[in-house]
């Protein structure tokens, strides 16, 4: 009898070990992007503060790049990404505590996206759009151009990959560019501002400049990119 209580006793012990091993959640693998550059992965990740309020931002991993480069490129694109995570949480987490007519019918979401234009072995060139709602009929999308020398560890000037541009003549490609796509732009033109060609990247086949929403075109243009290849930027440098 004692013997046959041992082995019931035995088998429940086992039983009970199965059962919580086969309990324990299965690690999640990360599934990459369908299309990943080399030298250059990007996560999703998504944080739900409460109820309403969330963030999604796309982290960019480099898996092939030194530590003094992850840390060169972090670096410089922590300083655009604001509000950070943290600051974040805590002044949304506790605000139904601040002001309860604050919270009502209101809702904040936040979505950070990494676009990579162009990358080699010594230069990556990449954007970041930041999209916010905060309410109202539609939320805002900004831009933030990198443009990394890996070799020296400095980002490049506009000046160190293309010779100075004549401004009037990108205007009038860029006005060309948007009427024959049939991008509505306001006054059918592009008119010179101090920050018009702030957000510019690279790629071997030329010059990728951004107009963010409201800065040549209304809303419902969106962010306007245009692209000019080599053979038409030598028709626009100065003379």
């Amino acid at each position: 009898m004692f013997k046959t209580l041992r082995i019931i006793a035995i088998s429940l012990i086992l039983i009970g070990f199965i059962t919580g091993v086969n309990s324990q959640p299965k690690t999640q693998k990360v599934a990459s992007p369908l299309v990943a550059p080399k030298k250059v992965i990007l996560l999703d990740e998504f944080i739900k503060v409460n109820s309403q309020d969330t963030i999604s931002v796309q982290t960019i991993h480099f898996p092939l790049m030194t530590e003094a480069e992850k840390i060169f490129i972090n670096k410089t694109i922590s300083d655009y990404r604001s509000p950070k995570i943290k600051q974040f949480i805590d002044s949304f987490y506790n605000r139904d505590k601040i002001s309860n007519g604050y919270t009502s019918n209101f809702s904040y979401s936040q979505n950070w996206t990494f676009e990579i234009i162009y990358q080699s072995q010594t230069e990556i060139s990449f954007k970041l759009l930041k999209y916010e709602y905060t309410g109202g009929a539609h939320g805002n999308t900004s831009v933030k151009n990198f443009n990394i020398d890996l070799k020296n560890m400095r980002e490049y000037k506009f000046t160190d990959k293309f010779k100075p541009l004549n401004v009037e003549k990108v205007l009038e490609y860029c006005t060309n560019y948007c009427l024959t796509n049939n991008i509505p732009i306001f006054d059918n033109e592009i008119e010179q501002t101090p920050e018009l060609f702030n957000i510019w990247n690279f790629t071997n086949e030329g010059l990728l400049l951004t107009f963010p929403q409201y800065s040549i075109a209304p809303y419902s243009s969106g962010i306007i990119e245009i692209h000019i290849p080599n053979k038409d930027l030598k028709m626009l440098f100065m003379n």
